[in-house]
């Protein structure tokens, strides 16, 4: 349904922002029969949701600065994604390795363990294991042997590929009748005395630049680190009266040293930092320092990479910038507080606002969620919209699996094996879209069926076929070759990062949204830039543009 035929009803929820937060309400709040509609000014996911460590843990550096509730809290949120989201969620091995450190600092990380296991309360993941040196370096044998004294063993978890979790929750909330627009903006709230309690807002379509007016009875604002400008837009917030703290994270990619996560601290500032077994890289991060500017322009500096570097050279071999295949930069919207606390002081905790204190309609917004808490960020939402509008509702997104894990799909995965080995795809192919897909990748089948043609590769150095894009364009609101190449699929991550085939892919859209020439030729110079600015390479860029 276009922007035009869907702004001629009013909404139960209006949500700003498509990252994993703002999908996450949609979803909640579709799922217990409220009218949904969401906007996002670029495509979902596209902000600091891409940008993290695609990690879904407790936080073992939260047990550091007490704060127990949020470790368990997020401990037990780690537990039902494995269950929603098994195919986008899978548990990760962490070696936390003792380097020249007191007997007292040894003990700690023991008493640590265990109480990160105490707190991760029916948990189907392996309990932790202290490990001597030599059992540090069998398990994993980059890291270096001087200084080490032994170490542990713990589990928790990762997204390798996070954009699918906001995608998921955006797909079901569609599939429970909710309207999911992105490359739509929110202009800003419209003045309506005649519509009492109704908020007005005016969006404007990227592309035609086309504005439409919306109505809705409840407003969330779930913009992330933007979420202070939009509280600007719609007058809720003066300039200067900001809800947030900004901290900009940096990660860089090299060629893969390690099988296991690794978790070490800097020896310049004994800041925590990971060393990630991420597709076929090696991820490294995260910096945190406070960030002012726009967030879509945040950026790693040579010298933030370079300290990546320097801090991982003190424990596996020496990483030079050569070696840095591209770095990509976040930015952490976190709950303001106490200004002249450190950045890694600061909490992780969320926090909703409820704006009707200060004499607005009905409008929230939600700040400071981590991806790990999502779900349940998103439930607490809902359960104060649903009050907002005198529902009685329940939330149901702890029990209900997102679209990829649909377990009445389970019975027919050999079938559907045996069915794509039939198509022409090989094992690493059906591995490869078991993991993207779950038992969603049925919808690849379907589509292939009705062209043969689409089950054949459009990347010389990627395993993804045609049929990909047809179930983006269709189901998955992707809109542009960007939209499929940076978050559809993690072709911008591999080696050619989708160099090789952005053409291919902006042609086989342009028969779905019949583009011209000149189109096909804007999209391919759009994900070179974005390639550029999002993920760029380093220590320079490597991308002939034009």
């Amino acid at each position: 349904m276009s922007l035009a035929e869907s702004s001629q009803v009013t909404y139960d929820v209006l949500i700003i922002g498509g990252g994993i937060v703002g999908t996450g309400i949609a979803r909640d709040a579709s799922l217990r029969g409220m009218s949904v509609v969401l906007f996002e000014k670029d495509d979902l996911s596209c902000g600091t949701t891409s940008r993290s460590s695609r990690l879904i843990h407790g936080g073992l550096r939260y047990l550091d600065t007490h704060d127990f509730g949020l470790v368990f809290k997020d401990l037990q949120e780690r537990e039902k994604l494995l269950r929603i989201a098994p195919h986008l969620v899978h548990p990760l091995k962490f070696v936390v390795p003792n380097y020249s450190r007191s007997f007292y600092e040894r003990i700690r990380l023991r008493a640590g363990m265990t109480l990160y296991d105490l707190l991760s309360i029916g948990k189907t993941i392996p309990s932790h294991k202290m490990l001597s040196a030599e059992q540090v370096i069998e398990l994993e044998p980059s890291l270096k042997k001087e200084g080490l004294q032994g170490g542990a063993l713990f589990y928790d978890c990762q997204a390798p590929f996070v954009e699918r979790l906001s995608i998921e929750n955006a797909l079901s909330a569609s599939e429970h009748e909710a309207r999911i627009f992105t490359h739509s903006r929110v202009i800003g709230l419209k003045a309506s005395p005649e519509a009492g309690s109704i908020n007005i807002v005016e969006v404007e379509d990227e592309f035609s630049h086309a504005r439409f007016e919306f109505k809705a009875r409840v407003l969330v604002n779930a913009a992330g680190p933007w979420a202070d400008k939009v509280l600007e837009h719609l007058l809720l917030e003066k300039p200067g009266e900001a809800k947030l703290r900004t901290t900009k994270g940096i990660h860089i990619a090299v060629p893969k040293v390690n099988d296991s996560a690794i978790i070490l601290y800097a020896k310049t500032d004994n800041r925590l930092f990971f060393i990630i077994p991420w597709l076929d890289h090696t991820l490294i991060g995260t910096t945190d320092t406070d960030y002012s500017d726009d967030p879509g322009n945040s950026t790693a500096s040579q010298e933030e990479i370079q300290y990546l570097l320097a801090e991982s050279s003190n424990y596996v071999s020496k990483l030079s910038k050569k070696e840095v295949l591209y770095s990509y930069s976040g930015v952490r919207p976190l709950v303001r507080s106490d200004s002249s606390k450190n950045v890694g002081e600061v909490s992780r905790s969320y926090k909703i606002v409820d704006h009707r204190n200060a004499g607005s309609k009905f409008i929230i917004s939600v700040i400071g969620v981590k991806i790990t808490s999502y779900r349940i960020a998103s439930k607490e939402s809902t359960d104060l919209i649903s009050r907002m509008l005198n529902r009685n509702t329940k939330c149901m997104t702890d029990k209900i699996p997102l679209p990829g894990a649909n377990p009445e799909m389970k019975n027919s995965e050999n079938e559907s094996k045996i069915m794509l080995k039939k198509l022409g795809l090989d094992e690493k192919q059906i591995s490869y879209l078991l993991g993207i897909y779950g038992t969603r990748f049925n919808k690849l089948i379907e589509i292939i069926e009705s062209d043969p043609a689409l089950s054949e590769r459009f990347c010389p150095t990627n395993p993804d076929i045609g049929a990909e894009i047809i179930l983006a364009t269709r189901e998955e609101f992707a809109l542009s070759a960007s939209d499929f190449l940076l978050r559809r699929v993690p072709i911008s991550f591999s080696s050619c990062r989708g160099l090789d085939c952005v053409e291919r892919v902006a042609q086989i859209m342009a028969k779905i949204f019949n583009w011209d020439k000149g189109r096909i030729a804007r999209e391919i110079l759009d994900y070179k830039l974005n390639l550029e600015l999002q993920l760029p390479l380093t220590p320079k860029p490597m991308i002939e543009i034009g």
